[in-house]
């Protein structure tokens, strides 16, 4: 009987670890309030409107971005302040377009609000609300 408890405690503690490690990254892969995929327009003063598609990874320390299919990049975290992830866009392998602005993220509601600071200066920033896009 005694042989049989020995033999039984070493498979209760690794099932019993197996459940809390399974638990743990069920929890952690879930992301933050701004992972996923995210979509809509963003306008300024001396910028039409362009359509952006940005994608935010679980951890919320980066990501992707898309302006068109010949500008796009990954996105990768550069300081979090005042409820704001911003985020360094950079270039696409193949890439035309110029690239080097900051997307500020900010989840408001069920959207996230995107306030780009243009590396042209502040008569292209632009700015929009994105909408998550059902995965």
């Amino acid at each position: 009987m005694i042989a049989r408890v020995r033999r039984l405690v070493p498979i209760a503690t690794a099932g019993t670890c197996a459940v809390i490690a399974a638990a743990a990254f069920a929890h952690t892969s879930a992301g933050g309030p701004l992972t996923g995929t995210w979509s809509g327009d963003i306008a300024g003063n001396a910028v039409k409107r362009q359509h952006i598609v940005i994608v935010v990874n679980a951890r919320q320390s980066g990501g992707s971005w898309r302006l068109s299919a010949t500008c796009y990049g990954p996105l990768t975290l550069d300081s979090i302040s005042n409820g704001y992830h911003h985020y360094l866009r950079r270039r696409g392998k193949g890439v035309t377009c110029a690239t080097g602005d900051i997307d500020c993220l900010k989840r408001v509601g069920a959207n996230v609000y995107d306030a780009v600071t243009s590396h042209r200066g502040g008569a292209y920033d632009v700015s929009g609300t994105l909408r998550r896009v059902p995965s």
